[in-house]
């Protein structure tokens, strides 16, 4: 094993991100199937080597140096030799009082650095940056100072690290987007956008959405035109069934490209990646609202809506409900634009958009299917609604999502295409308006002490008796283990409105949303305010994402 290494492991491991016994497991399992010992590390933790390089920079107590921070100061550039950085992999980014701060991934190459310090005449001060944002920045910086000829570069190679950072980082999305200073490669980690390294040079930009273009059997001739296709990704080195420990299952990409000012711009949608945690146990509903959802679930007729803007979750929601249905013994039919997760005994339909498979026309055809349980993606229109409806009210479970912010609106927009109150009366069995927030870090996050204002901004006057002198909450800190962020994964914060006797009376002579809403409270739920609050409190999630939810 490398001293790089073991040097990596040992920082993982001082920092928490490893136990001990979990450290000689790796380097066991490296030994035997002749592996990265780091790349094994990797892909059991499911964080990229940036944790690591993170850890490492803790350890030692020293900046770690963002990939968008990897922007050298000329004057420095220009004293330091040009060889040294390309070989050494070293940049110097700026004065530091009498000291230059220089990025490395290797703060124990003496030699390299004392050199460095020499060429520079005044000592260094090391920032620790991960390896090949490094290594891309000093390729386009150092280069184009020196002016050298750049070496070969490799797009397969490149797209293929790409899609494990995505991977590792549980992200959603990749986007790849011409600008004016090259080719930015972001990824959507938890509904945010947060950037690959530094832009790639134009030149292999192009090469690079060439690359994508053929895997998704897109013509790579066609610039001018958007384009959509799609391609399933897998790791170099693993095998059909590999199970998920030892490395990401296959991913089903979506990709849709499009010209723009500065060339042009794909974004990658990845399909699949955690259908593992598609239960209602993982959403984060409160015990009482998973209680009346799974109810309204096994009641197998009737309706259930899930309403929120785009990017709420909707459709994770839906595909764990249909996972705790879906049993042999029942015929479960979904219709979808597009497809998002593939479910085993299930059958799935996708909307055609060329207009032959409507989410109508397929909602029909499939009533003639013998199904128990019908999952509609969205209902868009009057058709779509009307043909819901009647499935629910004649013996099915229909589930489906709306573009409305509040529960209680669901019902309003439901009247306005066109349904009869006394159908979605007698038919609605539950509606579910959802947010999604960041989970906090549980290593890093630090309690403070919050005023009875800053509560009451999510819940206005309606703030508990026992909060009025405060409470403690949670804020976000930054560690390896989050990659500095604060935050881990997201968590629902959802407005319930579960439609019994007194409810659906209401619904059927016509009260507003705010007299449904006062009658869903009265029966134990929570406002998107009140629920921000209540995983406030238990230090799920902070003030400031709390806030932005009860939008």
């Amino acid at each position: 094993m490398s001293a790089a290494a073991q040097r990596l492991l040992r920082a993982a491991t001082d920092s928490g991100l490893l136990r001990a016994p979990d450290e000689a497991a790796i380097l066991d399992e490296a030994r035997r199937a002749r592996r990265d010992p780091v790349e094994v590390a990797t892909s059991r933790l499911r964080l990229p080597r940036e944790a690591l390089y993170r850890a490492l920079a803790r350890q030692r107590g020293l900046e770690y140096v963002e990939p968008d921070a990897l922007a050298p100061d000329p004057d420095l550039l220009a004293r330091a030799p040009a060889r040294l950085l390309l070989r050494k992999e070293l940049l110097p980014l700026r004065a530091a009082g009498a000291a230059a701060l220089v990025a490395t991934s290797d703060p124990d190459d003496g030699p390299a650095l004392d050199a460095l310090s020499q060429a520079l005449g005044r000592p260094l001060q090391l920032g620790i940056a991960e390896p090949a944002a490094l290594r891309a920045a000093v390729r386009r910086h150092v280069r184009a100072s020196a002016d050298a000829p750049a070496p070969a570069w490799d797009a397969v190679a490149f797209l293929d690290d790409v899609m494990r950072q995505a991977w590792l980082r549980r992200a959603s999305d990749v986007h790849l987007d011409a600008q004016d200073e090259g080719l930015v490669v972001r990824v959507r980690v938890d509904g945010r956008l947060a950037r690959l390294g530094p832009p790639l040079p134009t030149d292999d930009g192009v090469q690079l959405l060439s690359r994508v273009k053929v895997l998704a059997g897109l013509d790579i001739a066609e610039r001018r035109e958007p384009q959509d296709g799609g391609f399933t990704w897998r790791p170099a080195g693993t095998q059909e069934g590999a199970p998920e420990g030892d490395g990401p299952a296959a991913i089903d990409v979506r990709v849709a490209t499009i010209p723009c000012r500065a060339g042009e711009r794909a974004t990658l949608r990845l399909l699949g990646v955690e259908t593992r945690r598609l239960t209602i146990e993982h959403l984060g509903f409160s015990a009482d609202d998973e209680r009346r959802l799974t109810e309204a679930l096994d009641l197998q007729h009737g309706m259930v809506l899930l309403t929120g803007p785009t990017g709420s979750g909707k459709t994770t929601t839906l595909y764990a409900a249909l996972r705790a249905v879906a049993t042999p013994e029942l015929n479960v039919m979904t219709v979808e634009d597009p497809i998002e997760f593939v479910l085993q005994g299930i059958t799935q339909i996708q909307v055609d958009r060329a207009g032959k498979v409507t989410f109508a026309r397929a909602l029909r055809s499939l009533l003639r299917h013998d199904p128990d349980v019908l999952m509609v993606g969205e209902i868009r229109d009057e058709e779509t609604a009307d043909v819901a409806l009647k499935a629910a009210m004649t013996g099915h479970l229909v589930l489906s999502s709306l573009h409305t912010n509040r529960a209680a609106s669901a019902v309003a927009r439901l009247v306005d295409l066109g349904c009869e109150r006394y159908l979605v009366a007698s038919t609605l069995r539950g509606v579910i308006a959802q947010r999604l927030v960041r989970h906090l870090c549980p290593r890093c996050k630090a309690p403070r002490r919050a005023t009875p204002g800053e509560l009451r901004k999510l819940v206005g006057d309606a703030l508990r008796a026992d909060l009025q002198e405060g409470a403690q909450v949670w804020d976000p800190q930054g560690c390896p283990a989050c990659l500095g962020s604060g935050y881990a994964g997201r968590v629902a914060v959802a407005e319930c409105l579960w439609v019994d006797a007194e409810l659906e009376a209401a619904i059927a002579r016509g009260d507003g949303e705010e007299a449904l809403s006062r009658l869903a409270r009265a029966r134990g739920g929570r406002s998107l305010g009140e629920d921000g609050l209540a995983k406030v409190l238990d230090g799920r999630t902070s003030l400031g994402e709390a806030l932005m939810a009860r939008i």
